[in-house]
C-alpha cells in the first residue's frame, strides 16, 4: 500500500514546500466555505460534495506549485483565489448569493456602489489577508539550491500528474453530482429555506458559474414547457379575481430606497421617525400591508421594478436587465395605457445605464425616462453625493407643476425612484432633522435618520399631488425597493428589540378603494396584482405571479432566502409547492422570452 500510495504521490512531487503552498490554496477554500457558513448554516460541511470540490478548487490553484515548483507564481494563484472568494462574500452579504456568471461583466457598476462594497468588510475577512500574506513570505524565501539529479521527473511529466489529480477529483466530483440527478437536478433539489445556502459551499463559486453557463440560452425542454403551462393554468385558478373597482386615472408609484416596515410608526428618543408615512397610514382611504417580504435577486432595486411593474420574479443566474431586455413584458403601465391612454415616466437620479435602466423602461413601454442629467445636484447625499430625496421630491413637483412631467388633463402612470437609501446611510450632518443622541447601533441610527430623510421627502410629493385636480383618481403607491440591513440584521436584532428579524418592506396605497391593514405576509410580486385590483386593471390580460392581497390571497410568502412565511399548513401542501417553483418558472418565462410566443 505504501509504495502503491508513493506511486499516486511520489515524494519528487510532493515536497514539504509544495504540500504547504497546496494546503494554502486549500486553506483558502476552507475558509470562504466557513465565514459563508458563520452566517448561514454549517450544513453543507456534512456534504461529502463540500470536501471533494474544496479538493478540486485547491488543485486547479496549485498548478504552479506542482508543475513548476514556483513558490511566487503559486502565490500569485492564492492571491488571485482569496480576492474571488472575497469578492463572493462581499456579494452575498448584500444579494445573498454568490456572484452569477452575468454580473461578472458588470463590474463596472463598483463604481456607484464602492461605499457599499467597504461596508460589507468583516473581520473574519482578514483571513484571506493572513493565509495570502504567508504564502507570499514563503514565496519571497530564497529556496536552497539543489543539484538536479539524473531521472528527476520532467515539468511535463509534474504536468502529467497534476492533471491526473485534476480529472480524478472531477470525476468524482461528476459521479456525485450525478448521483443526484445532474448539476441542473441537484441545484433545484437545493431550493428550499433549509439548503438553498449550501450551495455555494458545496458546489463552490466555480460551480455556480459552471450552472449559469449550462442554463443560459438553452431551449426549454418539452417537459419544461409543460410545466410552465401546467403552473400558469393552476396559479389563475388561485389568483382568480371576481371583485372589479373603478380604473383610476393615474398611479403614481415612489420606490424608496431600502425602506423597511419597522420604522414607520417607530418612536425614537420620543420623536417620530416617519412622521409623514404615519399619517397617511391614519387615513381611511389607505391600504397598509407591512408585512411585505422582499423577493428580489441580484438585481436589487432593478428587480424590485421587475416584481411590482411586470408581476415576474428575478431569475437565478444573472440579472434579467443586461440579457433580456429585450423581452416582451406586461405591465402596470401597459394596463393603464390599454384603459385610460395614460402616458408614462419613470423619474430616477441614476444614469440610465444603471442596470440599464433605460433599455428596462424601454421593455416595460414606459414613454419617458427623466434620469441624472435632468436634476440639478443641489443637495448631495450618501458616499456618491448624488441627488438626495428632499431637493429630488421638490424638482419632481416643480417639473410636474411646469407640465414637463404628466400635466394637467393627462392621464399618468408615474415611477419615481429614490436614491438617498443606499446603504451606507450617509446623511450630511445639515440634512439631519432627527438628531439621535447616538446610544443606538451606528448602522441603526443611520439608518432611522436617512428614514427621516426620506419621510419628509415624501411629504413633499404628498403635498403637491393633493393640490392637484385629479388627485381623487390617483392611486399613489409608496414602497421599498428591497430591505435594507442587509448583514447587518442579527446583530442590529440582539441590540434593538424594535427591529425586525424579517426582511419586510411596506405597501402603502393612497385613495385605495379598500383601506385598513394586511398584516399577513405577501410577495413583492403580489404588489403587482394587488395594484391590478385595486387600480380597477384586472381585465388586463396578464394577472402575474402574484395573488392580490385584496381577495383571497394565502397570507404566504417565499422570500429572496427562500424562507416561507406565514401560515404554510393553511396553504395546503400543492399551493406551497407552486410558489416554491415559482422563481424557477419566472426563471424559465423570462430566459426564453415565453410571454412573447403565443
Amino acid at each position: 500500500m505504501k509504495r502503491i500510495i508513493g506511486k499516486i504521490f511520489p515524494a519528487e512531487i510532493w515536497t514539504r514546500r509544495v504540500v504547504t503552498l497546496w494546503a494554502a490554496a486549500l486553506l483558502t477554500v476552507v475558509w470562504f466555505d466557513t465565514v459563508w457558513c458563520l452566517n448561514t448554516t454549517f450544513t453543507a460541511f456534512s456534504m461529502p460534495e463540500t470536501w471533494v470540490n474544496a479538493l478540486l478548487l485547491s488543485m486547479v490553484f496549485s498548478a504552479p506549485a506542482i508543475i513548476t515548483k514556483s513558490g511566487r507564481w503559486q502565490a500569485v494563484t492564492v492571491v488571485i483565489l482569496a480576492i474571488w472568494l472575497e469578492a463572493n462574500l462581499l456579494y452575498s452579504r448584500t444579494y445573498f448569493t454568490v456572484i452569477p456568471l452575468g454580473s461578472y461583466l458588470l463590474a463596472g457598476n463598483l463604481k456607484d456602489f464602492t461605499a457599499s462594497v467597504t461596508d460589507s468588510l468583516r473581520w473574519a475577512d482578514a483571513g484571506f489577508v493572513v493565509i495570502a500574506g504567508a504564502v507570499i513570505v514563503m514565496a519571497a524565501m530564497p529556496r536552497r539550491s539543489v543539484k538536479r539529479k539524473s531521472g528527476e521527473l520532467t515539468t511535463l511529466r509534474r504536468a502529467a500528474y497534476w492533471a491526473a489529480y485534476t480529472v480524478g477529483l472531477a470525476a468524482v466530483s461528476l459521479l456525485l453530482i450525478v448521483r443526484r440527478g445532474g448539476l441542473n437536478e441537484a441545484w433545484r433539489s437545493l431550493e428550499n429555506a433549509n439548503y438553498h445556502s449550501c450551495r455555494a459551499v458545496m458546489f463552490t463559486p466555480a460551480g455556480a458559474m459552471i450552472h449559469d453557463a449550462m442554463n443560459k440560452d438553452r431551449e426549454l425542454t418539452d417537459e419544461e414547457i409543460a410545466e410552465v403551462d401546467s403552473w400558469i393554468h393552476s396559479h389563475e385558478t388561485d389568483a382568480a379575481m371576481s371583485h372589479t373597482f373603478p380604473t383610476v386615472r393615474n398611479i403614481v408609484l415612489v420606490l424608496c430606497e431600502s425602506l423597511e416596515s419597522w420604522v414607520i410608526g417607530l418612536e425614537a428618543e420620543g420623536k417620530e421617525v416617519t412622521p409623514n408615512l404615519n399619517r397617511l397610514l391614519a387615513d381611511t382611504t389607505t391600504f397598509y400591508a407591512p408585512n411585505v417580504v422582499t423577493q428580489v435577486g441580484a438585481g436589487r432595486s432593478i428587480d424590485a421594478q421587475l416584481l411590482i411593474n411586470a408581476g415576474l420574479l428575478p431569475p437565478e443566474g444573472g440579472v434579467y436587465s443586461m440579457g433580456h431586455h429585450t423581452n416582451l413584458y406586461h405591465t402596470l403601465n401597459q394596463a393603464l395605457a390599454e384603459k385610460r391612454d395614460a402616458r408614462s415616466y419613470i423619474l430616477t437620479v441614476d444614469k440610465e445605464i444603471t442596470w440599464n435602466q433605460g433599455a428596462v423602461a424601454k421593455a416595460f413601454g414606459i414613454d419617458t425616462v427623466v434620469a441624472r442629467d435632468c436634476w440639478v445636484n443641489d443637495e448631495k447625499v450618501g458616499s456618491r453625493k448624488k441627488l438626495g430625496d428632499r431637493s429630488f421630491m421638490r424638482q419632481a413637483a416643480e417639473k410636474m407643476r411646469a407640465g414637463d412631467v404628466w400635466p394637467n388633463g393627462e392621464n399618468a402612470f408615474v415611477q419615481i425612484v429614490t436614491y438617498s437609501g443606499h446603504n451606507p446611510f450617509v446623511l450630511p450632518e445639515a440634512l439631519d432633522s432627527l438628531r439621535l443622541s447616538g446610544k443606538y447601533p451606528k448602522v441603526v441610527s443611520d439608518y432611522m435618520t436617512m428614514a427621516h430623510y426620506t419621510d419628509g421627502a415624501i411629504g413633499t410629493l404628498i403635498d403637491y399631488l393633493r393640490s392637484r385636480p385629479d388627485y381623487d383618481s390617483t392611486l399613489v403607491v409608496i414602497t421599498g425597493d428591497h430591505e435594507g440591513l442587509a448583514s447587518y440584521r442579527r446583530e442590529a436584532v440582539e441590540k434593538c428589540d424594535f427591529i425586525d428579524a424579517g426582511q419586510h418592506t411596506p405597501l402603502i396605497v393612497l385613495n385605495s378603494p379598500v383601506g385598513g391593514r394586511w398584516e399577513k405576509p405577501m410577495g413583492q410580486v403580489d404588489i403587482y396584482t394587488t395594484l391590478l385590483q385595486l387600480a380597477g386593471l384586472t381585465d388586463y390580460g396578464w394577472h402575474g405571479m402574484g395573488q392580490s392581497a385584496v381577495e383571497g390571497h394565502p397570507g404566504v410568502a417565499i422570500g429572496s432566502d427562500h424562507t416561507a412565511e406565514g401560515d404554510t399548513a393553511a396553504a395546503g401542501s400543492e399551493r406551497m409547492r407552486r410558489l416554491y417553483e415559482a422563481p424557477r418558472i419566472s426563471g424559465l418565462i423570462i430566459n426564453n422570452d415565453l410571454l412573447r410566443k403565443p
